[in-house]
């Protein structure tokens, strides 16, 4: 599957499995000719993040290949951590 990014100002957020690039971006965009806004982006670990987006600051978007996450749903009922502890991320490594 495809994990989108979206980076705003040098801080970078992962969407939520299933969020559409598409219609993120048209939301970037809008934002950006209405002088400024905040787009609301639902991000990997089912949390919503919003971003001020204006026309000075820098929006960079990546798309990558990964495996699908089973908890990576996009439901804000349901948020989780990615890693419980720091040493079941340093197993991973």
């Amino acid at each position: 599957m495809k994990r989108h990014s979206v980076e705003v100002a040098g801080t970078s957020f992962t969407l939520a499995q299933g969020r559409d690039i598409h219609d993120t971006k048209n939301a970037v965009v809008s934002a950006i000719r209405a002088g400024g806004d905040l787009v609301d982006l639902v991000v990997f670990g089912n949390v919503e993040v919003s971003v001020l987006v204006t026309p000075g600051v820098a929006v960079i978007f990546r798309s990558e290949e990964v495996e699908t996450d089973g908890r990576d749903t996009g439901d804000l009922a349901r948020p989780f951590h990615p890693f419980a502890s720091m040493e079941a991320f340093e197993a991973l490594i």
